[in-house]
């Protein structure tokens, strides 16, 4: 079988996850189309291999050992924006962090509160991420999706199934390309001085300076991650290079030396330790992509 000229084989992931750790990916592809995407996912079908779509890594561990398939990263192709009046599309390779200040520095209210937030639009959506109130569920109008067969499909908001940090699109085989939002006109001055106040509120309060996958447990039905932690003695606890920040404690970071192990590890002592304490069970916002 003829291995298509853009595939890359044994590419190190460090350099495109957030975290700075972990393997390679047996093969990778950037792509700059819905008709590269297509034949990329041909290819892993051929080989009998699983395939990845990856944004920028911001929440994904690749194993120590590698992942033992294709891991597609959208290409700069996707990374475009524009503004019609009140309505933004943006492309799903787009960093979200881009958008809200843009949005903000335009004067339009209704994402500019998540400039913090390191993925891409397509990353955000899947996921419905928010934060100080916003979330992607509350101003999407609609996604372009490319399905497992290929073709292109446009999913309304009430068809995308958002609840917290949840969409239809999470462990499926479809495809984001694009977004649509619909954002209400504001006082710009306003609206960016909201904006510096709250990533000034998370320069003070996260580990910024330290690679992570930013929170490392979603917000559970009683309590808070962070919290919840500390109250377990894991503050400042660390495995290998893996470190539960002392900063904040829903943040694994990477002290310079820890490996896709260290992190796993971690996250399930984590686990574990609060599920003995306070019966509640985290559950992990970062994808461990291979054997663990």
């Amino acid at each position: 079988m003829q291995i298509p000229q853009n595939i890359q084989e044994n590419a190190d992931m460090k350099q495109y996850t957030s975290f700075r750790a972990g393997g390679s990916a047996k093969y990778f592809a950037k792509v700059e189309s819905a008709e590269e995407l297509t034949e990329f996912k041909e290819f892993a079908k051929e080989a009998s291999l699983p395939y990845f779509i990856l944004g920028l890594g911001s929440n994904v561990v690749v194993s120590d050992a590698g992942y033992e398939g294709l891991i597609i990263k959208l290409g700069k192709k996707f990374s475009h924006f524009k503004f019609d009046k009140e309505t933004l599309t943006a492309g799903a390779a787009t960093p979200l962090s881009i958008l809200a200040r843009m949005s903000a520095t335009m004067g339009f209210s209704g994402i500019h509160l998540l400039a913090g937030i390191p993925g891409s639009v397509g990353g955000a959506v899947a996921m419905n991420a928010g934060a100080y109130g916003e979330e992607i569920a509350q101003t999407l109008t609609e996604v372009k999706v490319q399905e497992e067969n290929g073709t292109i499909q446009n999913y309304s908001k009430e068809e995308c199934g958002f609840d917290y940090r949840h969409s239809a699109f999470q462990n499926t085989k479809s495809i984001i390309l694009e977004a649509s939002f619909r954002l209400e006109a504001a006082n710009s001055k306003e609206l960016l001085d909201a904006q510096a106040e709250v990533l000034a509120e998370r320069k003070a309060k996260q580990p910024l300076e330290l690679p992570s996958a930013g929170s490392m447990f979603k917000r559970p039905v009683r309590g808070f991650p962070g919290a919840l932690i500390e109250q377990a003695g894991l503050k400042g606890f660390a495995i290998g290079g893996a470190q539960v920040s002392p900063k904040h404690a829903n943040f694994i970071v990477n002290t310079g030396c820890a490996t896709a192990q260290n992190i796993y590890d971690l996250s399930q002592l984590i686990r574990d330790r609060v599920k003995t304490l306070s019966g509640i069970q985290l559950e992990r916002e970062v994808i461990f992509l291979g054997k663990f």
